[in-house]
């Protein structure tokens, strides 16, 4: 009679799991440039109290701190949802595509916008953080970030 457990079991990953069923891979050198870049936002805006990068099915990619999110793949499918439900309604109230979202909370800002054709970056701010600046920093980090996931 065989051993029931004759081969070494292989644990695997969540990351693994959202891999197959996203169907997307991103490098661990692609993760390391990202998350440079998340830094470097934050560094150059201290405002952004934390930044995360959503696929636009809603699986997380990467994000910085890494204590900022507890739950990084329930905050990743909401940004997703909010994004195409406010690109959806663009679309059919003035026919153009959203360039970016902004939700005020009582203490702080959320800013959404779409990094790339399949990833959104979304930062989360103090409520004293100007949006100028903001849009400004967001637009440099979603260029280099395009340039690294069409890499």
């Amino acid at each position: 009679m065989a051993s029931k457990k004759s081969k070494k079991e292989e644990k695997v990953s969540v990351d693994d799991i959202l891999e197959i069923i996203s169907g997307e891979s991103i490098a661990e050198e692609k993760l390391v440039e990202v998350l440079k870049v998340l830094q470097e936002l934050i560094q150059i805006n201290p405002d952004i109290k934390g930044v995360i990068i959503a696929s636009m099915e809603g699986f997380p990619i990467a994000s910085y701190p890494e204590d900022i999110f507890r739950e990084e793949a329930r905050v990743s499918a909401a940004i997703a949802a909010i994004f195409a439900t406010s690109e959806r309604n663009a679309l059919d109230l003035v026919n153009e595509h959203v360039n970016y979202i902004a939700i005020k909370t009582s203490n702080r800002y959320i800013i959404l916008r779409l990094a790339e054709e399949d990833h959104i970056i979304a930062v989360i701010t103090d409520e004293k953080a100007r949006l100028g600046m903001l849009l400004r920093d967001l637009s440099v980090a979603s260029e280099k970030l395009k340039k690294i996931f069409q890499s």
